[in-house]
């Protein structure tokens, strides 16, 4: 099996490394390493950055292209610093991190959505700090689920004792079957369970929607539509953004909310939804979303069609965002 760059950061010697040194200084070694492992990966190097230049560069200058790239492999290894952190850091310093370090002032709209009874469907994407979503919330007192994979079994392994220290359900996402089944079982007892969006070679795409993401076209995925309509759940995005390694904010933002921001004519499904109110956040930061070596995946068993230029503009206001309006 090919090493990839999870694989590759979670090597013995490398554990060993930061074990030694500390997390302070394994900042510095997983970007060392994470510029390493892409110089003899070019391939996989230039699939990221070729996802980037099609997916963002009309329009910008040869210098703006250049620092947006740097930028997305810096959130890469900002991503991967995180999740080793949370998965091997003590439970007690994890949660002084995040109480100290993460903006979280749109808890409130969970906590709304919980009083109503039937649980609720978190939704999020490879954007920001996603492994600090389940153990924030859950140290902040909320019962927490997740359908979760793992690309070691070493990291699977402590991710399942962390998981238990801080009360948070794990639902195997690699098993065949059974995950709809256990997410509703989740939900019944109104629980958070948090799912993500964007697992792009997991899609269920359906073969009469089609819609468009970060200009490709793919049919819908199901996912979410069939665990909300089964289940009556209520629906919240959420991501973390990384402002930096210390400086946090959780932002969320309900179904009706995500519409309105959208501006959107019409309904769309749950999950049309959030997966647009995802690339809508991607466009405006696509430092934060990991996944570009996925993106010529999206519309796969499917022609691979560009999306027309105005509808693309519609969904992709390319600036800063103002960060209460993500």
């Amino acid at each position: 099996m090919k090493m990839d760059l999870s694989r590759f950061l979670q090597s013995k010697f490398n554990m060993f490394l930061y074990s030694v040194f500390g997390w302070s200084t394994a900042r510095v070694l997983v970007f060392f390493f994470g510029r390493l492992y892409f110089y003899f990966n070019k391939e996989e190097r230039q699939r990221i950055e070729h996802a980037v230049r099609e997916s963002m560069a009309p329009g910008k200058r040869k210098s703006d292209l250049r620092k947006l790239t740097k930028n997305v492999f810096k959130g890469i290894y900002s991503h991967y610093y995180e999740k080793l952190f949370i998965a091997y850091e003590k439970p007690e310093k994890a949660i002084r991190f995040m109480n100290r370090n993460i903006a979280d002032k749109d808890l409130h709209k969970l906590r709304a959505l919980l009083e109503k009874g039937r649980g609720v469907v978190l939704v999020t994407g490879h954007y920001g700090a996603i492994e600090y979503i389940p153990t924030l919330l859950a140290a902040k007192g909320f019962d927490v689920s997740m359908i979760a994979k793992f690309k070691t079994p070493q990291l699977k392994r402590k991710v399942h004792d962390q998981a238990k220290k801080y009360g948070i359900r794990l639902i195997d996402g690699a098993k065949e079957g059974g995950v709809l089944r256990a997410a509703g079982k989740e939900l019944f007892e109104n629980r958070v369970l948090i799912t993500q969006c964007d697992e792009i070679e997991e899609w269920r795409p359906s073969a009469k929607e089609s819609m468009s993401f970060l200009g490709r076209i793919t049919g819908l995925d199901r996912t979410i539509n069939v665990i909300q309509k089964r289940t009556g759940a209520e629906i919240i995005f959420g991501v973390i953004h990384r402002h930096h390694l210390d400086q946090y904010e959780l932002m969320m933002a309900d179904y009706p909310e995500m519409l309105s921001r959208l501006a959107q004519p019409s309904r769309l499904s749950v999950g049309e939804t959030v997966l647009k109110f995802l690339e809508r956040s991607i466009y405006a930061n696509p430092e934060q979303w990991y996944q570009w070596k996925k993106y010529f995946a999206i519309g796969s068993g499917a022609p691979h069609v560009r999306v027309k230029k105005d509808l693309q503009q519609a969904y992709a206001p390319v600036m800063r965002p103002n960060f209460g309006n993500i």
